[in-house]
């Protein structure tokens, strides 16, 4: 079997959509602190900072100790963080927001603004009740950032009926801000789930239209020919028998092959239909292995590094097509005599699941060779999942496809 290290890579797709989303979001965050840094620097000019600046510098830098931290830990995670690592770093943003606040002014502190940041940040995704604990917390945390310099003022810079108005003015747009940023994202993931629908009954459709291909244009002509074939026969039985015979055991042989080519559409067609109750992926995999093995006479076995992280039904559907597809592809293109199957979880930081589909066959140059249907399928596949294919190959070494899809439990 080839070596993983002798092959030429192919990237089907350049990166992860979980990290390129990761960046979308974390690069306003560090825009923020980047306008902090010039920031800090004109409000102590300006006599709005009242405390030692070495303080607002420690606050400063905790700030970005907590930004790096966050994107540092989203990233080994492949852009997700656990709900209690979430919350830890929500209570540091607010906390931190305020303390700047209360050390520039209080109310009058142009930093109320970076709230703006906080809220729409974290409620992009939130549940109803984690919006109503953050709403809560934050008018809270704006509150004890700017009521004891409005209390501690020896002539206060406003009445505080003016206070009042101020701040529930502030923390009510604030709100409505927030509120609307979550309806938008909410709206976004809803169009999201509606075209992955969308694009999977596209490829259902595509799909079943290169079946309907493949039996007029392959099982058909086949059944047409031993038709035609045995007809002459039948006409030959009582005048050359021996040409007869020799027709019927061609036709034999046809018939054998067009009865394995419908196996192998039924077998392209039923994924796992047939799967147990409570079989495992692993399960259902070996037992496609296995009647593919049968069926073709290529061994084929399965590996599993235990413990295997959880995927989602659809997952386990599309990585079910995945494996087939590119068995299909080996069985038809491949030559090949070996073939294995490796699923493994990558670590918990990370939260992916990865299946390896290696061949010992002719293999081909990837980088002048087209991809064909089949692998256009597989991609579009783990992309619809969130996930990410890549194909490795060099001719004379056989082949690799390497599927990515995101744990479930991540």
């Amino acid at each position: 079997m080839p070596s993983p290290l002798s092959f030429a890579r192919r990237e089907i797709q350049p990166h992860y959509p979980a990290l390129r989303a990761l960046w979308q979001i974390n690069k306003y965050l560090w825009m923020t602190l980047g306008f902090l840094l010039v920031y800090i620097p004109i409000a102590r000019a300006q006599g709005m900072i009242r405390v030692p600046i070495a303080q607002v510098w420690l606050l400063f830098t905790l700030a970005l100790a907590d930004g790096g931290a966050r994107t540092l830990l989203a990233w080994r995670r492949g852009g997700f963080l656990s709900d209690a690592t979430a919350w830890l770093f929500t209570t540091l943003d607010i906390v931190l927001v305020s303390l700047a606040i209360h050390l520039t002014g209080g109310l009058g502190s142009d930093l109320w603004l970076v709230y703006f940041v906080v809220m729409i940040f974290e409620l992009m995704f939130a549940t109803p009740h984690q919006k109503r604990l953050i709403t809560a917390g934050l008018s809270f945390a704006y509150l004890c950032a700017t009521l004891p310099t409005q209390m501690a003022a020896v002539s206060p810079a406003l009445p505080l009926s003016a206070y009042l108005r101020v701040l529930g003015s502030r923390l009510f747009f604030l709100h409505l801000v927030g509120s609307l940023s979550r309806r938008i994202s909410l709206n976004a993931l809803e169009r999201d789930r509606q075209f992955s629908v969308l694009h999977e009954q596209m490829a259902t459709t595509e799909e079943r239209a290169r079946i309907a291909r493949e039996i007029h244009d392959g099982l058909g002509h086949s059944l047409v020919s031993v038709i035609l074939r045995l007809e002459l026969c039948q006409r030959l039985l009582h005048r050359a028998p021996e040409e007869s015979e020799a027709l019927l055991r061609e036709e034999i042989a046809s018939l054998r092959s067009a009865w394995n080519e419908s196996r192998d559409l039924a077998f392209h067609l039923t994924p796992w239909d047939a799967q147990g109750a409570g079989e495992s992926l692993a399960d259902t995999l070996r037992r496609h292995l296995s009647r593919f093995a049968e069926r073709t006479g290529i061994p084929a076995k399965l590996t599993a590094v235990e413990p295997l992280g959880t995927l989602s039904a659809e997952a386990v559907f599309g990585l079910t097509r995945i494996v087939q597809e590119a068995l299909t592809n080996i069985a038809r293109h491949a030559n090949a005599t070996q073939i294995t199957v490796d699923l493994t979880t990558l670590s918990p930081e990370v939260g992916l699941f990865k299946c390896t589909i290696t061949d010992n066959g002719s293999g081909f140059d990837v980088e002048t060779q087209s991809v064909g249907i089949g692998l256009q399928s597989m991609r579009q596949r783990a992309e619809a999942l969130g996930g990410h294919l890549s194909l490795f190959s060099v001719p004379g070494e056989g082949t690799r496809v390497e599927a990515l899809l995101p744990i479930a439990d991540s």
